[in-house]
């Protein structure tokens, strides 16, 4: 499962207060797994600051991350649109949550 470091966008503001602890092993951990659902044509990377995991294909990347409710979102980079995820939330399996991710964005192409 390839894994990239290296981001292409810029980074508008983080999702977490500073003195938050941050998800960012998690959330890509996440985003690995929703690759090995997705297929090969994806690839993972940490988001800026290991706040957020990422998913990208060709030119979209997909944050995931956590806000301050606790939800996990899901957002298209290329367009801003964010949806949070209904059935997980920042306490579920790193599996669950990749299962929702890949649903979601499987229905997207």
């Amino acid at each position: 499962m390839p894994t990239d470091r290296t981001h292409t966008f810029n980074w508008t503001h983080l999702p977490f207060d500073e003195g938050e602890p941050t998800p960012g092993s998690l959330l890509l951990t996440v985003a690995q797994r929703a690759v090995s659902l997705l297929g090969d044509q994806w690839g993972a990377a940490e988001g800026p600051g290991d706040r957020t995991g990422h998913l990208r294909t060709d030119h979209t990347v997909f944050t995931i991350g956590v806000c301050e409710a606790g939800d996990v979102f899901l957002r298209n980079d290329k367009i801003g649109d964010v949806m949070h995820l209904p059935h997980v939330n920042a306490n579920s399996s790193p599996d669950d949550i990749a299962e929702q991710v890949a649903e979601y964005v499987d229905d997207l192409y």
